[in-house]
């Protein structure tokens, strides 16, 4: 483990990361693109939840954006990467965070997720749960279980089970509009989570694409290590009752369309000077 001051705070984090932990050490900022654009759609006195929040890297930040009257809770169910979220949180002298262990899905179960060892490099935010007998328990809850009278964002990082996250806070989308912004990179699992999104009545969506590396990252560093892969994809979806609408990012035209097939329609989308204005806010 390690301990730096980052763009957001000081940070623990696993150096054998392969994704969060070494952008952290060598960026000082994770997918900061995100962070800014979430930042741009809460503010004091909004309610977050961040579903997947891995060490915490937007849950900070955007719990700092929400202070004073917001708050943020924060569902991890790897053990030991939930307890470098919580030290984080207790490390930047947040109290307006709630750390909860479980994963969130479609209702109240259990599953598995994969026992690994820290020491070895690995994409700790990559790993998927697991419905055979091998790996960690870890209880399964939806977030409707909750009852949040308040909702006003919803981020979602699940690996794939992004669609089940959304059916099980269906009534809180539709007591609450909150924004989404929900993982969509695989290919194999875009269709479903689109169709998900697509079922919520008065909600459209847009793609947000990014690269893990900024030529303005906090450090400075030039040197960037994920050149050779994929961009990150998400859908920013709004409800039609908060009036906002986005230019600067293609739209999600069907359960068909890919984050490939928008980044060919509108490749200017991973440039870094690429304008997103949030019209109607």
């Amino acid at each position: 483990m390690a301990l730096k001051q980052c763009r957001h705070g000081h940070f623990i984090y696993n150096k054998h990361d392969t994704f969060i932990g070494r952008s952290l050490d060598l960026y000082g900022e994770w997918c900061e693109s995100e962070v800014e654009l979430l930042s741009r759609l809460v503010g004091p006195g909004s309610v977050v939840v961040d579903i997947g929040a891995n060490i915490g890297s937007h849950s900070i930040p955007l719990a700092r954006r929400v202070a004073p009257g917001g708050r943020l809770i924060a569902f991890e169910p790897q053990r030991i990467v939930f307890q470098q979220l919580c030290a984080n949180v207790a490390l930047n002298g947040l109290t307006n965070v709630t750390c909860r262990p479980e994963a969130v899905g479609s209702a109240r179960g259990v599953a598995r997720i994969p026992a690994l060892d820290p020491r070895q490099d690995f994409n700790f935010g990559g790993i998927r749960l697991r419905s055979d007998d091998k790996g960690e328990h870890v209880a399964v809850i939806s977030l409707d279980d909750f009852g949040l009278s308040k909702c006003d964002l919803i981020k979602i990082d699940v690996e794939g089970m992004e669609p089940a996250a959304i059916a099980g806070a269906a009534k809180t989308i539709e007591r609450c509009h909150p924004v989404l912004f929900a993982e969509n990179n695989t290919e194999k699992t875009s269709a479903e989570t689109i169709a998900a999104v697509r079922a919520l009545p008065g909600y459209r969506a847009w793609w947000h694409i990014s690269n893990y590396f900024s030529s303005n990252n906090f450090f400075g560093n030039r040197n960037n290590i994920f050149e050779k892969y994929q961009p990150e994809a998400n859908m920013l979806c709004i409800h039609e009752s908060t009036g906002v609408t986005i230019n600067g990012l293609p739209e999600v035209l069907n359960e068909l369309d890919t984050w490939r097939q928008a980044l060919a329609r509108q490749p200017q989308v991973l440039n870094e000077n690429n304008e997103i204005r949030i019209l109607g806010r």
